[in-house]
C-alpha cells in the first residue's frame, strides 16, 4: 500500500490498523437568505465530541456555540436527516452511532438514548435518499449496516446488514435512489448495490477502481461516479449505466492531487472539489456534463491536513475540516467560477475534526 508520511491525520483517518483559492470574483448576484438559523455540526476525532456552530447566512461565517461530548470513541463521521431536526454520529472506536435531537431554534445538541451498536469501526455514515434509512460502512467488519429511522424520535432500529469487499470507508447513492456505491480501501474497488422500496441494498457486483480508494460521489445527474484514490494520488471517473448501476471506468484517471481524502461535487454537478491531505489544499475541476471529464481550474490553500469538505445547503460556502489544525477553513464559492475565497480566518474546532454537517 502506498502510504506518505503524514503526521497524525492521514494515519488516523485512512489507515485502516489505526482506524480500530486563488482571487475570484464575487458572485453577480446573491440568492435570497433563508429567514431560519442554520447551524453547523463538527465530529472532532481525537477529542470524543462535536463542535456546534450558529453560520450567518450571508457571510457564511461561523461562530462557535460549544461542544458536546459524542456519547462515544472517535467520532468520524455525522449525518442529518432531512428535517434537520436530528444528528447522527459515527463512533469508530466504540462501533456505534449517537442519536441527537437538534434545537432548531438554538442548534444545542441533545443525546437521544444510549448509542446504538453497528458493525465495526463505522467509518462512513448517511442518510440515503427515502430520509428515513441511516447506512453505515464499518471499515473493520467489511459490512454496510442499515437503521430505519424513526422520524418522530429520531430512534434507530437495525434493518440489516450487507457484506462489502474489504475495509469500507465511503458510500454514495445514485439520485435515483435504486443504486449504491461503496469505496473500500484495502481491496481497491467500489461494490454496486441495489436499493430496495424499504431501502434494503443487495449486492450487484464490484469494480476495480484505483489503490485505495478513499471517498467516492455520485454526479447529480446520475451519469457518472468519481473515486478519490488515495494510494495513487488520482481521481477514477466511471460511467454509470441507469438501468442497471453498473460503472465503466473513464479514462484518463485525473492526477492533480495529492494524497486525496474527500470529492465533493455540488448540487448543479458543475464543480468538484478535492481535499489533498498532504499539500494543505483543496482542488477545484470543472466537470464536463456530457463526458463525465474533470479539468483543473485553481487550487486553494487550507489548514494542514485537509480531509473533508462540504458545502452548505445554499452551495454559496464551503468549509474544510482540517484534522492537523483543529479547525475548519470557511469559503466563499464564486458561483460563476466555482473558486474558493476564505471568508474569515480559520474557526477553531475540537481535537482532529473530520467531517462537518449543516442544518438545512
Amino acid at each position: 500500500m502506498i502510504v506518505k508520511d503524514i503526521s497524525r491525520s492521514v494515519l488516523t483517518l485512512i489507515l485502516p490498523i489505526l482506524f480500530t483559492g486563488c482571487g475570484a470574483v464575487s458572485p453577480t448576484s446573491t440568492p435570497p437568505t433563508d429567514p431560519r438559523p442554520h447551524f453547523a455540526f463538527a465530529a472532532n476525532l481525537l477529542s470524543d465530541d462535536i463542535s456546534a456552530y450558529a453560520v450567518n447566512p450571508q457571510t457564511g461565517v461561523l461562530s462557535p456555540m460549544g461542544t458536546v461530548p459524542s456519547g462515544g470513541r472517535k467520532p468520524r463521521a455525522i449525518a442529518l436527516e432531512p428535517s434537520g431536526r436530528f444528528a447522527y454520529v459515527g463512533n469508530i472506536d466504540s462501533n456505534d452511532i449517537s442519536v441527537f435531537e437538534i434545537d432548531t431554534n438554538t442548534g444545542t445538541l441533545a443525546m437521544v438514548g444510549s448509542p446504538v451498536p453497528t458493525g465495526s469501526g463505522p467509518r462512513s455514515i448517511l442518510v440515503g435518499p427515502t430520509g428515513n434509512v441511516l447506512y453505515a460502512a464499518n471499515q473493520n467488519s467489511d459490512q454496510v449496516s442499515e437503521f430505519t429511522i424513526n422520524l418522530n424520535t429520531g430512534a434507530l432500529t437495525p434493518l440489516d446488514f450487507v457484506s462489502t469487499d474489504h475495509t469500507p470507508v465511503a458510500l454514495s447513492f445514485h439520485p435515483s435512489g435504486k443504486f449504491a456505491y461503496v469505496a473500500n480501501f484495502e481491496s481497491s474497488d467500489v461494490t454496486i448495490y441495489a436499493v430496495d422500496s424499504v431501502g434494503g441494498l443487495k449486492l450487484l457486483g464490484a469494480i476495480p477502481s484505483g489503490p485505495n480508494p478513499a471517498s467516492i460521489t455520485v454526479h447529480p445527474e446520475g451519469r457518472f461516479a468519481y473515486v478519490a484514490n488515495f494510494g495513487s494520488n488520482d481521481i477514477t471517473i466511471f460511467s454509470i449505466d441507469s438501468s442497471s448501476g453498473a460503472l465503466a471506468p473513464v479514462s484518463p484517471r485525473i492526477d492533480n492531487v495529492d494524497t486525496p481524502t474527500s470529492i465533493t461535487i455540488d448540487s448543479e454537478g458543475r464543480f468538484a472539489y478535492v481535499t489533498n491531505t498532504a499539500a494543505g489544499s483543496v482542488s477545484l475541476y470543472a466537470i464536463d456534463s456530457s463526458t463525465g471529464a474533470l479539468t483543473f481550474r485553481s487550487t486553494a490553500l487550507t489548514g494542514s491536513s485537509p480531509v473533508a469538505l462540504t458545502l452548505d445547503p445554499s452551495g454559496r460556502f464551503a468549509y474544510v475540516a482540517n484534522f492537523d489544525s483543529d479547525s475548519l477553513t470557511e469559503f466563499s464559492v464564486n458561483s460563476i467560477t466555482g473558486a474558493l475565497t476564505p471568508v474569515d480566518p480559520p474557526v477553531t474546532a475540537g481535537r482532529g475534526p473530520a467531517w462537518v454537517a449543516f442544518t438545512r
